[in-house]
């Protein structure tokens, strides 16, 4: 094992950071290749799932389902709508309404049965039209005792007991509810307001099959309802069935132009469509007709994300959460609307509220793990906490996605590399080891070729470190492990393959094996020939096998390519020197001390006895 390598490396850091300022090397939608170093000769490429920056993962209600406020109030506009209608267009045979102080009615025992039952009829009638229910009911039975043929009653009676079945629904008492409704049915199988109660009761149980065929049943048998396609367009939303919803909602919109629930209902089928001005658009007109639903902010939000709108977003996920505190899902839309903005303290807030309200969501504790490493400066120890978090938390879900987990582990790695480099400044151990465990854990879960990579990038650091420190005997095994796992990936054909045989090439330097690390060198200079930093690597496996003059001229390129790289100048200085060609090591030296490389100047005159120097 050669240990020069941590000294000729050992600005490395500097040339990344002034050369490459630490951006990520795009390679395609499947990751990023990410410069890492430290001081200590700790180095390579981390490979990031796509973007540096990444999307926060989005969290929307697991349902969009009636809230049970919005049944009770569409009950009533079916209610009001059938009894307005009734009144114009009666919806079965009446007869006469009697007054229930009809003279009459005092004779009622000396009458014909039947005569009697009409009369009772009328009075039933009577206090229906008052919509005085219970008396319509005691009436309507009390003339069916008297003439259990009587089909004025029948009807009279199921009417009133679908209507009293209502009135229960707006005052949330849906069990009773439900057995007026069966029997209003058994004396009326055609009846509209019994069809619609019932259907509202199987929607409060979850029967959103049954639930549905009695909405259209209800339709069926009264078309004029229109105030049911506001439920009815909202339950097959619910169940999935968007043609349907969409059928339905069309229509209640065009029907009730100024009910809230029906445009926000609308706007969630246009919302599921990617329709989303047409979303938008009726979010706002939902808005505007009622304020105070939280639901309604919160798509807003999530529509205007869509749009790339994420200021507003930000104001209509705040409306959310004003409206409910405790809104988990508009506390995540606010977190991603300002981290789109690049507002990361603000999503640190909004991922952190959200975290708190459901502690085990993974979503929540990557996004902010997400935001913490994106704020300036970042915050890798916090970062590296809730990656860790978020993929203790996905794999207690059935059939969780072990990419995801993979990627978590991966970002909390990263984390611990980066926190390294802040660790080094501070005179700080880095935690390599650390950053290992993790990676053996997503490379468990991971067949995408990423964890392996970034595992042997994390044995080969954990390795340098060692040797920084002296430890060399605990860095050989760490080398070979980082070298077979290296070789794994460069083997394949993964399309971010050049960082990891960069870094597969500055194992092998540091084993020995120059032959070897000379040859995968090449084929990454080969594959990337702008990347300076694995120019001066390919010139260091070539002095390790003593081919000085091939070392040169990897270390003339470097420099080439990067005028500003200090550590490459030193470099190219020693394999001249070393070749015997004193005239270009010394301009080499020269070169330094233009650059203001005071440190590196010094260090190659030792190297070099002095004979530079002398010859000057």
């Amino acid at each position: 094992m050669n240990t020069k390598n941590v000294l000729a490396r050992s600005l490395f850091a500097g040339l990344v950071v002034v050369a490459i300022l630490l951006t990520t090397i795009p390679v395609s939608a499947q990751g990023s290749l990410i410069p890492i170093s430290d001081v200590t000769g700790g180095s390579g490429i981390f490979v990031l799932r796509g973007a540096a920056k990444g999307p926060p993962k989005r969290v929307l209600p697991s349902r969009a389902s009636r809230s049970k406020e919005q049944r009770i109030e569409s009950t009533r506009k079916v209610s009001r709508q059938y009894t307005t209608l009734a009144k114009v267009a009666p919806r079965r045979t009446r007869t006469e309404a009697v007054n229930p102080n009809d003279s009459r009615l005092a004779n009622v025992a000396m009458m014909d049965k039947t005569a009697a039952s009409r009369l009772f009829s009328g009075v039933g009638e009577y206090y229906l039209d008052r919509d005085n229910y219970n008396e319509a009911i005691n009436f309507f039975r009390e003339s069916l005792t008297l003439d259990a043929a009587n089909a004025i009653s029948q009807t009279g009676l199921s009417e009133a007991l679908a209507l009293k079945g209502n009135e229960l629904l707006v005052k949330d008492s849906f069990p009773v509810a439900r057995t007026f409704f069966e029997e209003a049915l058994k004396y009326n199988a055609k009846n509209a307001p019994a069809f619609y109660g019932l259907a509202e009761v199987l929607t409060e149980m979850g029967k959103e099959d049954e639930a549905a065929s009695n909405y259209e049943l209800a339709l069926a048998n009264d078309k004029d309802l229109s105030e049911i396609y506001t439920p009815l367009g909202a339950l097959y939303f619910q169940k999935g069935d968007v043609a349907k919803a969409d059928q339905y909602l069309t229509k209640a919109v065009a029907a009730s132009p100024t009910d809230p629930q029906a445009h926000y209902y609308f706007g969630l089928v246009r919302y599921s469509q990617n329709n989303n001005d047409a979303a938008l658009a009726a979010f706002k007109k939902s808005a505007s007709l009622d304020a105070s639903n939280p639901e309604v902010a919160f798509y807003t939000g999530s529509t205007l994300l869509r749009l790339n709108n994420n200021t507003d977003a930000v104001a209509e996920f705040t409306k959310a959460t004003t409206l409910r505190p405790k809104y988990f899902e508009a506390w995540m839309g606010l977190g991603e609307a300002q981290y789109e903005l690049g507002n990361y303290p603000k999503a640190v807030e909004a991922y952190d509220k959200a975290a708190k309200l459901r502690n085990t969501n993974y979503e929540a504790f990557n996004n902010l793990g997400d935001a913490y490493r994106q704020m300036t400066p970042p915050n890798y120890n916090q970062a590296e906490s809730n990656y860790n978090l978020a993929a203790m938390f996905i794999q207690r879900q059935p059939n969780f996605n072990k990419e995801d987990a993979a990627d978590m582990y991966s970002k909390a790695a990263f984390s611990i590399a980066k926190q390294c480099e802040i660790n080094i400044k501070q005179a700080k151990a880095c935690r390599w080891d650390a950053a290992v465990k993790v990676l053996e854990e997503a490379d468990k879960l991971s067949t995408s070729g990423v964890d392996a990579a970034n595992l042997g990038w994390a044995y080969y650091n954990a390795a340098r470190s060692d040797i920084a420190n002296g430890n060399t005997q605990a860095a050989r095994p760490k080398l070979e492990k980082a070298k077979l796992a290296l070789q794994k990936v460069a083997n394949g054909n993964a399309t971010f393959v050049s960082g990891p045989m960069l870094n597969l090439g500055m194992a092998l330097t540091d084993l020995g094996e120059y032959t070897s690390a000379v040859d995968v060198l090449n084929k990454v200079v080969k594959k990337e020939p702008k990347w300076a930093f694995a120019l001066n690597e390919l010139g260091l496996a070539y002095r390790g096998a003593a081919k000085y003059s091939d070392a040169a001229k990897a270390f003339k390129e470097a420099t080439d390519k990067d005028k500003t790289f200090a550590q490459a100048y030193y470099n190219l200085g020693e394999a001249h020197y070393k070749n015997g060609n004193l005239g270009e090591a010394r301009k080499a030296l020269e070169q330094l001390r233009k650059m203001g490389a005071g440190n590196l100047a010094a260090k190659l005159d030792v190297t070099t006895n002095g004979q530079l120097r002398q010859g000057s």
